[in-house]
């Protein structure tokens, strides 16, 4: 009978759940390791309470359809005021921020100018990914990817993959620079030593609540089975020629975008566009640079962005759109170089993800990122 009961209200049960974590984490009632673990999961919550919501909206009452749209719209505006935000750290000088006004020896209208572009850029973008709820888009697109255009969670999926797209290399594009680059970001990440020791466990959190998020999402307890849902996702174990042809691949790749990096690098810079500032990374990146962070840094990123974008998005969305979406992701913390670096790698994962699984495209990303940063710690040129 417990089980029964479960099954049949599994959404209602989620969204109880993330939505208890969601309000201890804001609240601040959990404090330490607890806390810590609970903030995790925010970013993944507000995804899975939309799965929730739209299979409420198929299994019980149409109802749900408008509330899962109306979070929708919270969600990216959500995203987008976070996007605006740090983009606004990436523009204004420091010293600005810390007399709390314009000095003379700043060209003011030009600051107010750049601020006012950053906002209508994420207001355009945000408000362009709205096409993915036109049907006549979706049917079209349907001819290509591989995803029900009737489909509401297919469409608000394919919403939030669009809004995420568009909506994060706004601010790299009005400053020129990528906000967790900015001098201003950089400073408040290295007066936080505490946040800098707690990277290791921030990371493993995270690569937990991914992978929990992309389970449910994928629907798990709602309308699949444990097992099947790992099937859905790709999750298989590999077999030992998957695992050899896995390692060598990463290796492979280092060494290939040991010479394509240097080359983007040069044409972005011919082109008059900034380059990815690597010392700057390195700082970025200061506080996996041990053993213990590099291995669970890879093992993470690995793991957390393979299930969550090539083995969830991929069977519905293709190669394409999930291979901007995971560059997009790193518009953060890189210029368009790296950008267009990490988009082509996103393409050589999804497309062993596609011959193979997602298993093997995991253990590639893992071991290549694992190489690149045990190189970054070891002093040693990328």
């Amino acid at each position: 009978m417990p089980s029964e009961f479960f099954h049949r209200h599994a959404p209602e049960l989620f969204i109880a759940f993330f939505c208890i974590i969601f309000l201890a984490a804001a609240s601040g009632i959990a404090g330490g390791e607890v806390g810590a673990f609970l903030a995790a999961a925010l970013d993944v919550a507000v995804f899975v309470i939309l799965a929730m919501l739209v299979y409420l909206a198929g299994n019980r009452d149409p109802a749900y359809r408008w509330v899962a749209i109306l979070w929708l719209f919270l969600l990216i505006g959500g995203f987008a005021a976070a996007t605006a935000g740090f983009g606004i750290m990436a523009i204004i000088p420091a010293e600005v921020l810390d007399a709390g006004e314009v000095g003379p020896e700043t060209d003011s209208f030009a600051l107010i100018g750049e601020v006012v572009l950053l906002l209508l850029g994420v207001l355009i973008a945000g408000l362009a990914s709205l096409v993915g709820l036109s049907r006549g888009f979706r049917v079209r697109l349907a001819r290509h990817l591989p995803f029900d255009p009737d489909s509401l969670l297919h469409t608000v999926a394919l919403v939030v993959i669009l809004a995420m797209i568009l909506i994060t290399p706004v601010p790299l594009l009005v400053s020129g620079g990528p906000p967790f680059l900015s001098p201003l970001f950089l400073d408040l990440l290295l007066e936080s030593g505490d946040l800098l020791a707690e990277t290791v466990t921030l990371n493993a959190y995270t690569l937990f609540w991914t992978l929990i998020g992309s389970f449910l999402i994928a629907g798990a307890f709602v309308r699949r089975t444990p097992r099947e849902t790992l099937e859905r996702l790709g999750l298989v174990r590999p077999t030992g020629r998957q695992v050899v042809l896995a390692v060598a691949a990463a290796f492979a790749l280092v060494l290939a975008f040991h010479f394509i990096d240097q080359g983007l690098a040069a044409l972005v810079g011919f082109l008059g566009l900034p380059v990815t500032d690597e010392e700057a990374v390195n700082l970025l990146f200061a506080g996996t640079l041990t053993l213990p962070g590099i291995i669970v840094a890879s093992i993470a990123a690995g793991f957390g962005e393979e299930v969550s974008i090539r083995g969830l998005l991929q069977p519905r969305f293709g190669i394409l759109l999930p291979a901007l979406l995971f560059a997009s992701l790193h518009a953060f913390q890189y210029s368009w170089d790296g950008l267009i670096s990490v988009f082509l790698a996103g393409l050589v994962f999804a497309y062993i993800r596609q011959y193979s699984n997602t298993t093997t495209s995991a253990i590639t990303h893992t071991v290549y990122d694992l190489v690149l940063f045990s190189m970054l710690m070891l002093g040693m040129s990328i």
